[in-house]
Parts: structure tokens; sequence; C-alpha cells
């Protein structure tokens, strides 16, 4: 894997958010600074067509200073608000959909996602039934005293804003986007309608967070999976593997080359934790017991509200698909 890009190879590092660079002719790409520590921005990309106006691939996190941002870059190419004609998110999270409804009501400009991210908005702006939740952190095994910030978790992820998409995308069907020809790839595992988007003519290939050069994407993050996501994300990697020649353009981190090298390593970090999980499974074991004695990159003991959400729920994927081999 090599980095295409060292001012956001320096940026991934910790050195500030990436400011707007040009990708290709008419293709800029430049940060967003989101929530949190890792990690710390979200890319967003603007192409240009060829009647000048602007089409946006995920918008990043909803802020007002995030929103003087767009506007700032848009300025410095000559645009503004009012030229976006389209936006295209590659999955629901709020650092790529998030300021797609403040783009739209300025602009007026047509929303597209895929029709399971729709879906799964629905399910999370839905309000929390909490004695499911209570239900699953039994089944779970969750000690009664971390209970309750499990359960602001899952109010936090279902905090969703109720959003309607314009369009509704299916894996192959083409961006409106004059003079350029850029395709839909359903690459579901991270969450179930993830998108990637294929520019043939460019051999570049916009990843959202299906792949990332510096991190393991974490996988089933948006609503109810119809099947176990990790087989679905692994099924993803590899049909992007075989677009090795074209160059990452990924949500966050650095623009990179080397897309079969980083699958395979992203495919084997998963099956070292299924191995992982099925190494550690005792009787009478819980899903608690059991990510309690795995290692977690900040440390199990330090991990609270969404993170601890997120390894528990890893960890029960996990467990599911060594009961289903």
């Amino acid at each position: 894997m090599h980095a295409t890009s060292s001012t956001q190879f320096d940026a991934a590092g910790g050195h500030g958010v990436p400011g707007l660079e040009l990708v290709r002719d008419g293709l800029y790409c430049y940060g967003l600074p989101q929530p949190g520590t890792l990690p710390h921005y979200a890319f967003s990309y603007l192409l240009l067509d060829s009647g000048g106006a602007v089409h946006v691939i995920d918008a990043g996190w909803d802020s007002d200073e995030n929103w003087q941002r767009f506007t700032r870059v848009l300025s410095g190419l000559g645009r503004s608000e009012k030229d976006v004609a389209t936006v295209t998110v590659t999955h629901l999270h709020p650092d790529h959909l998030g300021m797609a409804a403040r783009i739209r009501a300025a602009s007026g400009a047509s929303v597209a996602l895929h029709r399971a991210e729709q879906d799964g908005i629905r399910e999370l702006a839905a309000p929390v039934v909490e004695s499911e939740v209570e239900a699953r952190l039994e089944s779970w095994g969750v000690p009664t005293d971390r209970r309750p910030e499990l359960l602001e978790a899952f109010r936090g992820r279902s905090g969703w804003t109720a959003f309607t998409a314009d369009r509704l995308l299916d894996d192959g069907e083409s961006l409106e986007i004059p003079g350029r020809s850029v395709r839909a790839l359903h690459t579901p595992g991270h969450t179930t309608g993830h998108l990637a988007f294929v520019d043939d003519a460019n051999e570049l290939l916009f990843l959202g967070d299906l792949l990332l050069p510096n991190q393991f994407p974490g996988i089933g993050l948006g609503g109810t999976p119809v099947a176990n996501p990790i087989d679905d994300y692994l099924a993803s990697l590899a049909t992007v593997a075989a677009l090795d020649r074209f160059e990452a353009l990924p949500g966050h981190g650095y623009r990179f080359t080397g897309i079969a090298a980083r699958s395979e390593e992203t495919a084997a970090h998963h099956g070292r934790r299924t191995e992982q999980v099925a190494s550690a499974i005792a009787p009478g074991q819980t899903v608690w017991d059991l990510a309690s004695v795995l290692t977690w990159t900040a440390g199990w003991q330090n991990l609270r509200g969404l993170a601890l959400l997120s390894a528990l729920s890893q960890t029960d994927l996990h467990l599911a698909r060594i009961r289903d081999r």
C-alpha cells in the first residue's frame, strides 16, 4: 500500500485536517472535522460536471463550522452552494450523510443513497424500545451497573434525524453527473447499503468506509443486517480487490494505491478476530464474558458508551458466525 497524498498522510498522523486538494481534473477532495479522536476527519469529494455544476460524494459531519468550511471551499473554486446539483453518500453514518440535508435545503440538490440505507435511517430514527434493549443487554450478560450507559448509547445510536433521499440507488447504476461516468458498487458489510463508486475512465474508486488505509472499519453498523454482515463484508473486500490498479479514495485517512493488499490485510484481521473469539469460547460464557477476554485497541477496561456497545456487537457477530459454520 502506498499513500498518494503526503498532505493527507501527515494529517492522518494527527497533524490537522487536510485542506482542498486536486485529485484529477475537475475532482477535488478536502477534509471535514468530526467529533472524537479517531478518525478526526472525514473526506468529502467535489466533482465538477461538463456544465460547471458541483456534485458531492459524502457530505461530512453537519456543523456550522463545517458548513463554513464547505462554502469557503466552493468559493475557492468559483462556486457557491447554489451550484451543487447532487449529493451522493456512501452510507448513512452522520460523518458521511450529515450535511446532505443542509446542502439540499440551500441548493435544491438531489440526494442519493442505497435503498437499504434509507431503510436503515428509518429504523435508526425510530424511538428506542427500551424493553427490547434491556432484553438484549440481559442476553449479552451485561452487568446491571453497566446497563444504563449502554441504554444511553442505544438511544444515541438511534438518534438519527428522519431523512428521505431523492434517489435510491442500486448496484451498477450511474450517478447523474453530466460529462462523467461514475457507477455505484454495492459493498455491504460496514452497513447494509454501503456503496462504493467506480470511475473507470480515471481508475478511481470512492471507498467510503469499506476500506481504510490506517484503520479496520467496524461491521454491521447500520440498521438490521439481512444476513451475517461479516461474510458480506469479506465478499465486498474481494469485489474491490479486483480493482487493484485503481487509486483508492477513502472516507478517512489518506488516498492510496494497493487496494488488493489492503483488502487482504483487512480480511485477515477479521479472520483473526473470528479465530480469537473461537479460541476464547468457554461453557456458560456470555457475550460480555467473552468480549472481556479479547484484545481491544483502547483496552477493554477503557471502553465506554458507544465504544463498549460496538465491542459487544462485534463480539456477538463473530460468535454468530462461528455458530453458523
